[in-house]
């Protein structure tokens, strides 16, 4: 099995489980939430793996498992600081394309990419659990994609030192092909062709930030992969970064829509 293959397959069968998810809600109360949750713990213990030391490692994980105390007034503001974080490290590896950030700075980042992750993806499951699913597929097929069209036509690399495999040629197959994808799904998922082509065009960049981001931490902190768990990708970190990037950004909008909407 080729690894474009073993990362085709490894996605359909997240996509399944988080289906069965969503689809068992009505039998089984705040199931969603639990899942959201164990999810976060997983990345949580992958990145505990970037830091240098065992303390900051546990101290990390420590202040993860605070952070399901946190009252929820404080969720707009954590979203608003996740999409921030999210945009300032994309900012940062396309000025210095140079993977070198500190204890603390991969310890904060780490924090802020994860914590409003999971409360972004209680938001959007309670607005329209859906789009959690459209989410999973749109950003596991512009990965797909953009790995094939990246071997078979790439050949000029966009940031040689922080993710030398991504190429121009794969990013721009992965926003024409995500698109008619997620067009020609569109009776299928339930949304309007305008639509999922619109949300074809967007979760694109926003799956390609949350790739490179984790790969600059991971490059800082000298770790290929986050864990070696899924076969074709390496951890759950390595399969959902693109994921993880693209719920605060969803979220917010949701946030901020009209109610009547």
């Amino acid at each position: 099995m080729t690894n474009l293959q073993k990362r085709i397959s490894s996605g359909l069968v997240l996509l399944i489980l988080l289906s069965l998810v969503v689809s068992s809600v009505r039998t089984i109360p705040d199931v969603a939430i639990y899942i959201l949750a164990l999810l976060t713990l997983l990345l949580s213990y992958e990145y505990s793996r970037f830091f240098n030391t065992k303390s900051v490692s546990i101290l990390f994980l420590f202040v993860i498992l605070l952070s399901f105390l946190l009252p929820i007034k404080l969720y707009f503001w954590l979203v608003i600081l996740g999409c921030l974080i999210w945009l300032s490290v994309f900012i940062r590896i396309l000025l210095y394309d140079n993977p070198s950030m500190t204890n603390a700075e991969i310890f904060f980042a780490g924090y802020l990419m994860i914590v409003p992750s999971l409360i972004s993806g209680i938001i959007i499951f309670d607005a329209y659990a859906k789009l959690l699913i459209l989410i999973l597929i749109a950003v596991s097929f512009a990965d797909s994609s953009a790995y094939f069209f990246g071997k078979r036509y790439g050949n000029k690399i966009l940031l040689k030192n922080t993710s030398p495999g991504k190429t121009l040629e794969g990013l721009i197959g992965a926003g024409i092909s995500t698109p008619i994808f997620l067009g020609l799904i569109s009776g299928l998922v339930d949304i309007k062709l305008s639509d999922a082509i619109i949300f074809g065009l967007v979760i694109t960049p926003l799956s390609f930030i949350g790739d490179v981001s984790f790969s600059f931490i991971k490059r800082s902190a000298n770790i290929k992969d986050s864990s070696n768990l899924i076969p074709g990708h390496g951890g759950f970190i390595d399969l959902l970064d693109g994921s993880v990037a693209s719920l605060p950004f969803f979220a917010l909008l949701l946030m901020n829509l009209p109610e009547n909407f």
